[in-house]
């Protein structure tokens, strides 16, 4: 046997779940950091609005509540999750609207996203960005808190945090909806839904939310929301005028 057939041998025996495992996960950060499609900044001339209202309907589920194990004195003995919140005429926070396929248009209004560790959450829970824009990461409480943050099974950021420490800030370079959570309070956990054009809102207190500048034209929007399966509209903006949807999940 020559030394070629050798080292292809050695190599196959070495390829094993671990490894594989290891490849997807490259595959996974690879995807995300490469933006699928280029966006251009561009004047909008009698740009139409896009506004709503999301509501829950039928009886608003119970948040899980989680009993606290490090740093008790300070986060609660007992913390409940943000998952569902439902305000009154069931109104459905955290719903996030995206308009798909938009390559052109307004400038982003805010480049940099701030994620917050404040009283034992992230604050905000649920927010928007783009590709281009940045994040950064701050502890405003006085206990350590350790920011994980992942697209799928690759890990973007893990970065501990103790209290009075410096901010971390990280450019983002692709697409795709990161999970937030911290490995030292485990109750603990946010979003970020990255779009390629700067035409998303999350939905407020009242379930509203609302999007301007939109060039003319008929587009597909997607509701996206951490508990409830997706959803998709289509909608048609017309020239210097609103339009408005009404959603309901269940």
């Amino acid at each position: 046997m020559n030394r070629e057939m050798r080292r292809n041998r050695k190599m196959k025996s070495e390829a094993g779940p671990g490894r594989l495992r290891f490849l997807l996960s490259v595959v996974a950060f690879v995807a995300f950091c490469n933006p699928a499609k280029a966006y251009d900044v561009i004047p909008v001339d009698k740009g139409g609005e896009l506004t709503g209202t999301i509501k829950f309907s039928g009886d608003p589920p119970a948040n899980p509540s989680h009993q606290v194990v490090n740093n008790a004195d300070y986060c609660g003995s007992s913390v409940e999750e943000e998952k569902y919140l439902i305000g009154a005429g069931h109104a459905l926070r955290n719903v996030v609207v995206t308009i798909e396929g938009l390559q052109k248009g307004k400038k982003g209004e805010d480049p940099l996203l701030v994620i917050e560790n404040r009283k034992c959450h992230f604050v905000p829970h649920v927010q928007v960005g783009m590709v281009g824009d940045s994040y950064e990461v701050r502890n405003a409480d006085p206990v350590l808190h350790n920011t994980h943050l992942h697209l799928d099974d690759a890990t973007l950021l893990n970065i501990a945090m103790p209290a009075g420490g410096k901010n971390i800030k990280k450019g983002i370079t692709g697409t795709g909806i990161i999970n937030v959570k911290c490995d030292a309070h485990k109750f603990m956990q946010g979003w970020i839904v990255v779009s390629d054009n700067p035409y998303s809102a999350v939905s407020d207190e009242e379930g509203r939310f609302k999007i301007t500048d939109i060039p003319p034209g008929k587009y597909s929007i997607k509701l996206w929301h951490e508990a409830f399966p997706s959803r998709t509209k289509e909608v048609e903006i017309l020239p210097g005028k609103a339009t408005s949807i009404s959603v309901d999940f269940k």
